[in-house]
């Protein structure tokens, strides 16, 4: 069976999927090289087509994880208890609590007619096949996860009239357990954190959790309390001039209340508010369901602070994150979704290359020699032992080599590496890239040095392959690699396997039999603001605007700027 995956909302793709494998996957961003991108994904399709030599004729089912409706079974008991909870409890919330219900009428029609018409116009109407938002958020993470059963949760600002669902899966079972509404949002609560601190909701949230690590977490925690709450097992929002479901206006009320306070301080309670509620949703289920298995999808699981407390929650045994966790993995999750559904298809803990490929070596040395006279490349025998010399003489490296990563995380196929031992290296490798991070860059390790690195960390959790979760440090390797342990002594590491990335794990191994360091900093090989680099020609204008000092092509050749680098004019001019 075929499935093509697509997605148009928020981030847009496509992903393909043929009887039990992921063939590619990518976010038209990639191609059109704007950030978040929300336009059909054109590129995308044809992209994942033409590599599997198919057209759109030998597709068996269309996928769509957007819109798919007002269910009445779903949604229309939820809606009425929250409604008679709404005029019993906050009757002045209302006309907000209708607001909410008619923008989220309307909000998505335009996309939802996109497809549409592209299901028409190809010829593929009786090839559609539509989920619920949550609901693909959910098998994706099920479908891609490695426990045969588990509790699995959702959250995000809104889809499909939900901001969160908890569905137990099993083999034999897919059992709801908890929705709440779009109006009572935690992806709302922390955006409009996010907005009110100059930030972009909706993308920017990374830089509030790092922020919070800096801040008192306690000072403001009763704010948050009064904008949603956990009450009688569920989440209830607080309408009205504290909260409103939507990443826009802010009361006076609100903006006088946090006016004088500082922002790291906001930024630590709507961090420990968010992992309090829902580690007592996560709880509160965990004693009744009967597996201790938890799999978290949505974009507010990009929240790697997040994700690591409820990992830490006593009756947890393991936690799978899909890579993809956002609404730009929605493509791969309705496509796995749809073959698990019609099928019972499986695709555990699949790796997430699945985007173009970096080219071959003589391809890209042609390349090189038509297009870029102002920079040099030299193909050496000893490649890991060259790039260990160049980390120990400071280079900061490109990693443009294998297939693209699908998801928000580069996962050393399209990073930049450097040592983990210059703890200034935050501020000036930032300001290459016109970043302004308060989190630091994460480290990756080989996995025969991981247990000396993350405490807790062991060998069958695979979240820690695709820098979905933090883990405290231990002591040695907070005072051996500060540049990637954050100021609460937190990291968020990507660990390889030998079977994931050789080349990698061989770098990483001859850098610590050289230096005794266990981990190099892995950031994403892209500008701020802009996707992570796509094609060659992405990585060598990199090059060329020294964001990097060496770029490593294709496992095989250094590429840098002609007279212009100490290190290779040493070695190679």
């Amino acid at each position: 069976m075929i499935v093509l995956g697509i997605t148009n909302n928020d981030l847009s793709g496509a992903c393909l999927v043929r009887d039990d494998q992921i063939l590619s996957a990518v976010s038209e961003e990639r191609f059109t090289r704007v950030k978040d991108h929300r336009i059909w994904p054109t590129q995308s399709i044809e992209f994942v087509l033409s590599q599997a030599g198919m057209t759109l004729r030998d597709i068996d089912y269309v996928a769509y994880g957007w819109n798919a409706g007002f269910n009445a079974d779903k949604h229309l008991p939820l809606y009425f208890d929250r409604i008679v909870d709404e005029v019993r409890h906050n009757p002045e919330g209302l006309a907000l609590f209708r607001k909410r219900i008619t923008d989220e009428i309307n909000n998505d029609k335009e996309k939802r007619a996109e497809f549409d018409d592209f299901v028409s116009t190809q010829g593929l109407t009786g090839k559609a096949y539509y989920i619920d938002h949550h609901e693909c958020h959910a098998l994706g993470a099920y479908v891609c996860s490695p426990f045969d059963d588990a509790l699995t949760l959702t959250c995000d600002g809104r889809g499909d009239f939900q901001s969160l669902t908890l569905t137990y899966y099993s083999p034999h079972e897919a059992r709801v357990l908890q929705r709440e509404t779009s109006i009572d949002s935690l992806g709302y609560f922390y955006g409009r954190i996010t907005h009110l601190l100059g930030y972009k909701p909706n993308r920017h949230e990374g830089k509030i959790t790092g922020l919070a690590a800096f801040g008192d977490p306690e000072k403001l925690l009763g704010v948050m309390q009064r904008m949603i709450r956990f009450e009688d097992g569920r989440i209830k929002a607080e309408c009205g001039e504290l909260f409103l479901p939507s990443y826009q206006g802010y009361s006076d009320s609100l903006q006088n209340l946090l006016a004088k306070e500082k922002p790291e301080d906001i930024a630590a309670a709507v961090q420990r508010h968010t992992e309090n509620l829902l580690v007592a949703v996560v709880t509160h289920h965990l004693e009744q369901c009967g597996s201790s298995n938890l799999c978290l999808a949505g974009g507010v699981f990009g929240n790697v602070k997040l994700n690591q407390r409820l990992r830490e929650i006593p009756a947890v045994k393991n936690v799978y994150v899909l890579p993809c966790m956002g609404d730009g993995g929605l493509a791969l999750a309705a496509a796995v979704g749809t073959a698990y559904l019609k099928n019972g298809t499986r695709f555990r803990n699949p790796a997430m290359t699945l985007g173009p490929e970096a080219r071959t070596q003589s391809q890209n040395i042609n390349l090189i020699n038509r297009d870029y006279p102002q920079l040099a490349y030299h193909n050496p025998a000893n490649l890991i032992e060259v790039l260990v010399e160049a980390l120990l003489e400071n280079q900061v490296l490109g990693m443009f080599k294998g297939k693209m990563e699908f998801g928000p995380r580069a996962l050393c196929n399209r990073s930049i590496v450097y040592h983990a031992k210059d703890a200034e290296v935050n501020d000036w490798l930032n300001k290459r890239m016109h970043r302004t991070e308060f989190m630091p860059f994460g480290p990756v390790t080989a996995i025969e040095q991981a247990p000396h690195c993350y405490i807790g960390w062991t060998e069958d959790q695979v979240a820690a392959d695709t820098m979905t979760m933090t883990y405290d440090c231990h002591p040695q390797f907070i005072e051996a690699s500060p540049a990637v342990v954050h100021i609460d002594g937190t990291a968020r590491p990507q660990v390889i396997r030998p079977q994931a990335d050789r080349f990698m794990h061989r770098l990483l191994t001859a850098w610590h039999d050289r230096t005794g360091q266990s981990a190099l900093i892995n950031t994403s090989f892209n500008r701020h603001e802009e996707p992570i680099v796509c094609s060659s020609q992405d990585a060598l204008a990199a090059l060329e605007e020294g964001m990097i000092d060496l770029l490593v092509m294709s496992e095989s050749l250094i590429v840098w700027r002609r007279g212009k680098n100490s290190f290779a004019l040493q070695r190679f001019e």
